[in-house]
């Protein structure tokens, strides 16, 4: 009995330690990966000028020592090299050094960048070191220019501090996020910066102060450095908006508002571009600038209520989630109490469009059978069915017929015949005239009201809370 005891409490004693045992790897791995996740770092940039090629440093700080780093580098960086604290190479676990390994908690890069010596003027786009497993809060730019001092530096940050002396200029820019785009022009630029340092714009053009406002309400407008200059042409990169001096008012509205809504989507394709048009149009008050943003705007226009698109747009321009096609839809939804898929339906559409329609969420039950996936639509203050999907769950036999016009149903010795584009059915070889079409195709599907099915198939449909219930 006391052998048993004893065998007893050294197995329970094993299964135990082994579940903590288990429980702490588990907690340990699920630690470890909040960890990595949530790895932030900062960098410090220095650019120093020279006739044919601009030298950088590049500090990035707050990483793990000993940890293993990916590093990716663009093409348009050569002789790039990174050091220790000891100024001796970094360790690297592979032959290319892209794999990079910190002594302490920085790693520094070298790198060059080749320019024209004649150039009148040039942007860096994607000019730095990236380390994609980290997220980079806080970038800063030191600009010290020995060489073309005389011109004009711009970064996409604000700018912090300048010094112009007799043979060098000094620039400290500093901001959120990553590297910052970084333009320079050989005539200078006066920097005005905004009362609420939303933007610093570059250049004699003035801007009024009323259109200033308009851009207040925006949460989290992104910073921005405003460039109006000849030397370049129209762009907008990381942090710059580059312009004409001559820009009409409403046009760099339109500009602005485009940046904003660029930045809340971060990355959107070029075929879904329409969904910024179309709310930067709105939000300025002018025309779009694609086709397919002023169909959408319209469509809108006409389904929604002035208050109702209103309440989408502030809840657009104060959200501070980046923002997604499903998410906007999400929106539309909440506001209006239904649901729709308009954004989602029209995500890959640019030369068509997939009109706005609210979508019942309730579940339908047809003769006491639950029917999944049958959505009815409302059109016009009336609930529409599919109809093929819904005589079928009432037991009629359905075909459409070789002309593709015409939908033969069939149940017992009974035989309907509908036509998609005439005001008459048969019933029983009887014609029946009727006021209107008793069939409407919606984004390509057939559907017919509620009214209609129960009069002319003599089914009651009840609403209750969370259900539609059709039946004989």
């Amino acid at each position: 009995m006391w052998k048993t005891f004893v065998l007893i409490s050294i197995v329970l004693t094993t299964v135990i330690g082994g579940m903590l045992f288990w429980q702490w790897k588990a907690y340990s791995k699920e630690n470890e990966s909040t960890i990595q996740t949530s790895e932030n770092a900062a960098q410090e940039i220095t650019v120093k000028s020279s006739e044919r090629e601009l030298l950088i440093t590049q500090k990035v700080t707050g990483l793990t020592a000993g940890k293993e780093y990916k590093v990716d580098k663009p093409e348009s960086l050569f002789r790039w090299s990174c050091i220790n604290i000891r100024n001796n190479p970094c360790e690297s676990s592979d032959e290319n050094a892209l794999k990079l390994i910190p002594e302490q908690n920085e790693l520094v890069f070298e790198y060059m960048i080749p320019i024209k010596k004649d150039s009148k003027a040039f942007l860096l786009e994607d000019w730095t070191i990236s380390l994609p497993e980290i997220a980079v809060t806080r970038s800063s730019v030191i600009i010290v220019d020995s060489v073309k001092s005389g011109g004009a530096w711009v970064a996409g940050a604000k700018l912090k501090g300048f010094k112009e002396m007799d043979l060098i200029d000094y620039y400290y820019f500093e901001g959120n996020g990553g590297a910052p785009a970084v333009y320079w022009q050989y005539e200078p630029l006066q920097a005005t910066e905004s009362k609420n340092e939303l933007f610093t714009y570059f250049g004699s053009r003035e801007i009024n102060k009323l259109l200033i406002s308009e851009f207040q309400g925006l949460k989290d407008f992104p910073y921005v450095s405003v460039i109006f200059t000849d030397q370049m042409k129209e762009q907008t990169s990381n942090g710059l908006l580059i312009s004409k001096p001559g820009i009409k008012e409403d046009d760099f509205k339109l500009k602005m508002f485009n940046y904003f809504y660029e930045k809340k989507f971060r990355n959107l394709p070029m075929d879904k571009q329409w969904v910024i048009d179309a709310l930067a149009s709105y939000s300025a008050k002018l025309p779009a600038s694609t086709e397919k943003g002023n169909v959408v705007l319209h469509e809108m226009k006409i389904k929604l209520t002035e208050e109702e698109l209103g309440a989408f747009l502030n809840t657009i321009n104060t959200s501070s989630e980046p923002l997604t096609i499903q998410k906007l839809d999400q929106f539309v939804s909440e506001i209006r109490g239904l649901s729709t898929r308009f954004f989602t339906l029209n995500e890959g559409k640019m030369d068509s469009l997939v009109p706005l329609y609210f979508y019942d969420p309730r579940k339908v039950a047809i003769n006491g059978n639950t029917i999944t996936g049958l959505e009815i639509i409302f059109e016009e203050g009336k609930s529409m069915f599919p109809f093929i999907e819904t005589m079928k769950a009432l037991d009629y036999g359905v075909e459409i017929l070789a002309d593709k016009e015409t939908i033969l149903l069939r149940k017992e010795s009974n035989t309907y015949r509908f036509f998609l584009n005439r005001n008459i059915f048969i019933y029983n070889e009887d014609d029946y005239g009727l006021l209107e079409k008793p069939l409407a195709i919606i984004n390509g599907n057939i559907y017919m009201s509620g009214q209609w099915i129960e009069t002319l198939f003599k089914v009651e449909i009840e609403e209750e809370d969370d259900e539609i219930i059709i039946s004989y």
